[in-house]
């Protein structure tokens, strides 16, 4: 795309369902687009995430929406 990454690849974690903390819940990327008008977005991927995330990996599906909604970085 040609944007410049504003934090390059890393992992994101979460607690597991049976409440193990710091487990890795996928890798995201935040990318610059200040050129464009203003901000960043981020490129999030979800480790072991099928095409139906909350079927094959709830807990990480949970911890990402949160994100989301409450507008957090991963």
């Amino acid at each position: 795309m040609g944007y410049t990454a504003k934090k390059s690849w890393h992992s994101w974690s979460y607690t597991s369902a049976e409440g193990n903390a710091n487990q890795v819940g996928g890798y995201a990327v935040n990318y610059d687009v200040s050129a464009l008008g203003n901000g960043s977005f981020e490129f999030v991927t979800v480790r072991g995430g099928r095409h139906e995330v909350p079927e094959s990996a709830p807990a990480q599906a949970f911890e990402l929406l949160t994100r989301l909604i409450q507008g957090k970085e991963f």
